[in-house]
């Protein structure tokens, strides 16, 4: 441990001398000295001959000749000479030897005519392939034409079809409001023959004397039969143009406390049967299902002539008066 203990003192020491050594010689030692010129002195003279050790007070030079130069020779006025301009060579352009006419051989001749015919035959197929485009092009526009046309004519087909749709409508729009008025008209006089109120100015109507209006309050106020239940004599009708009925119509059943006038449209075919029966609003004043029910069961068995040079099937109407006794 001790051993330990003296290196590292040592290691110290040594380090902090050498660090003093370095700053020292940093401070002290290392800075510049200035230099002299360098080179031998020589002695002061002005000739390289001489003797003696002392140098003399002063130093004469030996003298020195002057030479006389003598005058420049005398020169007479000499015209000055003219300078000629050496006149410029003609440049003679020469040749070595003579420009031979260039002789094609076969071979080249034979490719420029290929490289013709290859140019003439490009530009032939340009100008089909031109040719052919053009002629695409008016069948596109023939086409286009065409399609223009049939568009047209649907767009008229569909504006005369609109307006057939309309004028079928507006005929439709004008019967259905005939029909309204002529249902009016007969509501009101079912509403006066119910009043009591008739379509004249007189208080009494009738064939039988005495006062008051001779008919029956469901009837038809312009009808001249005053007698029976208001259709007909046994209060019931039929309508079939061109065809008779066989027998009589057959009475619907009624056994409720029920009354009401109940119009059926009928279907006969040639040999007078009626095939299908179907409640009718018009001239109904009671869409009672019992009685509706009773009426068409009741309609489906009448038999009415046979007629072969008839139509397939006739339609006509059978109308039931329900009353209770």
């Amino acid at each position: 441990m001790k051993e330990d203990k003296d290196k590292k003192y040592g290691v110290i020491g040594t380090t902090i001398f050498h660090v003093a050594v370095l700053l020292l010689l940093i401070f002290f030692g290392l800075s510049s000295i200035p230099q002299e010129e360098e080179g031998i002195l020589v002695n002061f003279g002005d000739t390289v001959l001489g003797q003696g050790e002392v140098e003399p007070k002063e130093s004469q030079a030996p003298p020195v000749e002057q030479v006389k130069t003598p005058p420049p020779p005398k020169v007479e006025n000499v015209p000055e000479p003219k300078v000629t301009e050496p006149e410029p060579e003609e440049k003679v352009e020469t040749q070595d030897f003579d420009e031979a006419p260039v002789v094609k051989t076969a071979e080249q001749k034979k490719k420029e005519q290929e490289e013709k015919d290859r140019l003439e035959k490009e530009r032939q197929q340009r100008e089909e392939e031109e040719r052919i485009e053009r002629e695409k092009e008016i069948e596109r526009q023939k086409e286009l034409d065409r399609q223009r046309q049939i568009e047209a004519e649907k767009e008229a087909q569909r504006q005369k079809e609109l307006a057939e749709q309309r004028a079928r409508e507006e005929a439709e729009r004008k019967k259905k409001e005939e029909q309204d008025r002529q249902a009016a008209e007969a509501r009101k006089r079912v509403t006066g023959a119910f009043s009591g109120k008739g379509t004249g100015e007189s208080s009494s109507e009738g064939d039988t004397g005495g006062s008051g209006n001779q008919g029956y309050v469901t009837g038809d106020p312009n009808s001249k039969n005053r007698s029976g239940n208001g259709q007909g004599n046994s209060g019931s009708g039929f309508d079939l143009k061109g065809r008779s009925l066989v027998g009589s119509l057959p009475k619907p059943q009624h056994t409720s406390n029920k009354e009401g006038i109940v119009v059926i449209k009928i279907i006969v075919d040639r040999n007078g049967n009626v095939s299908s029966t179907e409640f009718q609003m018009k001239g109904s004043n009671t869409q009672d299902r019992e009685l509706v029910s009773n009426a068409k069961a009741a309609a489906k068995r009448a038999k009415f002539n046979a007629d072969k040079a008839a139509n397939a099937y006739a339609q006509g109407t059978i109308t039931y008066h329900f009353q209770l006794d």
